[in-house]
This record gives C-alpha cells, structure tokens and sequence, in this order.
C-alpha cells in the first residue's frame, strides 16, 4: 500500500512540474550552478560547481580557476538548443521556504539544453559533481581543495 501511495505522490508531483521553455536572452549566468532568469535568481539542483567567491569561506586559487572554466562552459551549453527551465521544490522546511530563508532566498531548478540537464553534461566534464539533497535538507557542501587535489 505504502508503494501505491508512493508512486502517485510521484505522478502527482511528475505532472505539477513542468518544463518551461526559455530563451538565452532570458537567462543570465551567475556561476556553474546558478542562474538570474525572469526576475529571480535559481540555484540549479543535482550538482555543484566550485565557487568563484563566496562570503562563506576563502576560496583558493585553484578552486576560483575551475570555477571559471564551468561558468565559461555553462554559458557556452546554452547556445547549444533548446532551453526549458523547470522550477522545483528546494530542500528546506515549509517553514523556511515561506520565510524566504532557504536557500539564501534562491528558487530552485532544473536547466536542460535540447532535454538534457545541463548539470549532468558538466559532471561529464568534470566541471562539477554530484550534489543531491533530500526533502528538506542538503549534505556538507562538497570539498572543492579536496577534489581539486585529487585530479590528474
């Protein structure tokens, strides 16, 4: 029974979502990970770019180069096709959500260039990783020195 119910809650939100066709012109890149578009600012969800500043932490060199070559490649992806952007639930609490404290205010979403998430084409790239939160709330922030350090 607990399956039945899953799977429709799953329909249920499949179908309450919906891609939403965007032109470049309406999409501004701020980093590999987050866009301006219509008016708000989104922060796109399944995967994390480095950073190229943040008031959070000191960013290294190294992480601020990388960061540069994601956000260089992610407005390169856009010129590629079609664009729909899907906004989808963030992971925080109702409560923060109807505050506007979750995600430092950001909407949340879903980027695809000719049906294929953006994210995933720059994980391929090696431009960014795998970041998935859960229903309301996200893992440590990945280890971008780390990660750096680690690559050939």
């Amino acid at each position: 029974m607990c399956r039945i119910i899953a799977v429709f809650l799953l329909l249920a939100f499949a179908v309450a979502v919906r891609a939403e066709p965007i032109t470049l012109g309406e999409i501004t890149v701020v980093d590999g990970d987050t866009v301006e578009a219509r008016g708000a600012r989104f922060r796109l969800v399944g995967y994390d770019t480095p950073e190229v500043s943040t008031p959070l932490r000191k960013v290294s060199a190294a992480e601020r180069a990388l960061a540069l070559r994601a956000k260089a490649r992610f407005s390169e992806l856009l010129r590629f096709g079609s664009l729909d952007l899907t906004e989808v639930r963030c992971s925080c609490t109702d409560k923060k959500i109807q505050q506007h404290k979750c995600n430092r205010g950001r909407k949340c979403g879903i980027l695809t260039v000719n049906g294929e998430n953006i994210g995933k084409m720059l994980i391929a790239e090696g431009l960014a990783v795998e970041f998935v939160c859960g229903t309301t709330s996200c893992p440590r922030m990945p280890d971008w020195l780390g990660i750096i350090e680690q690559r050939p």
